[in-house]
Formats: structure tokens, sequence, C-alpha cells
């Protein structure tokens, strides 16, 4: 009985957790390793396993198996590189997220400066902008908070984009 419940689920449920595990680790060999460590814990474990639930404990059985192989095959990397290496790769991360991180500012400060410029432009320019580019508001829901038609909505933001790259077409592009 046992064996037969695990047949069946092992022929039902493997391709989705083969496709799960290949998709995460793009290792074909490791994907089919996840796959068995996967159903011979479901086989240990089948008795406590409720039928309905099986599908979603193989589904979270199989993504805890691939944290599982990252955490021990980034520990693997590090422990295999010798102090020179690991100081190079640590220098080179640093440096990439300084200069992420410098990205990051001159982009909110960019930002910043072009909602003061469009506030001082024109203010029905500096809402539409906001409800619709901050916001993430759609042009129906920002027309309708507005008090307006979703035509003049359009247009506004027409306009006020219409600004930003006559202001700072330059600037902006070349981020």
């Amino acid at each position: 009985m046992k064996n037969k419940r695990f047949e069946e689920s092992f022929l039902k449920y493997k391709d989705l957790v083969m496709k799960l595990a290949f998709y995460k680790t793009g290792n074909l060999q490791t994907a089919q390793e996840i796959c068995q460590q996967v159903f011979l814990s479901f086989y240990k474990n089948m008795d406590h396993i409720d039928e309905d639930l099986e599908k979603a404990w193989l589904i979270r059985c199989t993504k805890n198996a691939i944290v599982d192989y990252f955490r021990k095959n980034s520990t693997h990397r590090e422990v295999s590189m010798n102090d020179n290496n690991l100081k190079e790769m640590g220098n080179v991360l640093v440096e990439e997220s300084i200069l992420l991180h410098e990205r990051q500012m001159y982009q909110k400060e960019l930002t910043g400066r072009i909602l003061r410029e469009v506030q001082k432009a024109n203010r029905l320019w500096y809402e539409v902008l906001i409800m619709i580019c901050v916001d993430g508001l759609s042009y129906s829901e920002a027309a309708r908070r507005l008090g307006i038609t979703e035509p003049v909505l359009r247009a506004r933001l027409h306009r006020a984009r219409l600004f930003v790259r006559e202001r700072f077409g330059d600037e902006y592009s070349a981020r």
C-alpha cells in the first residue's frame, strides 16, 4: 500500500519537482539529485503527509532542498578558494556594491530635482506625475481622484513628460 502510494505520487509529481529544481539550478544533474532527495524524504515521511497536501509538501520540500544546495555549494566554494582570491572577490563585491549605491543615490537625487522642477513649473502636471509615475495608479483611477477626464489627464501627463525631456533630457537619458 505504501509503495503503491509512493509510486503514484512519484509518477504524478516527478516532472513538477524536476522542472522546479532545474529552473532554479540550471543543471540537470543537480536537479536529478534534488528530485531524488525530495522523493526519498517523501517516502520516509509519507505516513504523516495528508494526500490532499502532497503537492504542496513536495513543492515546499523541493524549494528547501534547492536552498540547502546553494548554501552547501557556496560554502564549498569559499573554503576551496585561497585567501588572495577571497580578498579579491570581496573587493570586487564591495566595489560593485558601492557603484550600485552611488547609482541609486544619483537616481534618487535626479528624481527629486525633476519632481521639484515640475512642481514649480505646473502644479497640475506634478499631481499627475506623482499619481501615475510614483504611486502607480491607472489613468482612470488618477483621473477619478483628480476629478478630471482621462483625456485631460493624458494631455497633462504628455506635457509634463515633454517638460522633463526638455529640461533634463540629456542628464536623464545618460542614466
